[in-house]
């Protein structure tokens, strides 16, 4: 958490939560991708949708760990949990809730998730999907 983070009110904004589940976000992507190819044919996720439940405040200074896990697949869109943990604690200060759509940006429209992606996601407890790999 950095200083600039918080607002006049001395609390991180609620504005940060949301950059770092998108950080978390690129960052999960960007392994679980790293060893295949979805990316062909100008498709991709997109953000259709995204909301946060604030637990606690958060102050700076703070370390915190972001969680990222798949609770849902659909044929074109899935669901992302991340939440924000203060680091050593064990419940969330925040949870953010994304639906991302695969996307056809040459034809701007929702696509089919490719199954090489799907392969990578496998079902885990409670209806969340983990990276298989």
């Amino acid at each position: 958490v950095r200083w600039g983070d918080m607002d006049a009110l001395g609390h991180i904004n609620n504005c940060e939560y949301f950059r770092y589940a998108e950080s978390a976000r690129l960052a999960f992507f960007d392994e679980v991708l790293r060893d295949i190819e979805v990316f062909t044919g100008g498709s991709g996720p997109i953000l259709a949708d995204i909301g946060c439940a604030f637990h606690e405040q958060m102050r700076y200074p703070a370390d915190i760990d972001v969680g990222v896990r798949i609770t849902r697949i659909g044929s074109s869109s899935f669901d992302v949990h991340t939440p924000v943990f203060l680091r050593g604690q064990d419940s969330a200060v925040a949870d953010l809730h994304a639906v991302l759509v695969w996307f056809d940006y040459e034809k701007q429209q929702a696509a089919t998730v490719p199954d090489v992606l799907r392969q990578w996601l496998v079902p885990e407890d409670e209806g969340a999907l983990a990276v298989n790999g």
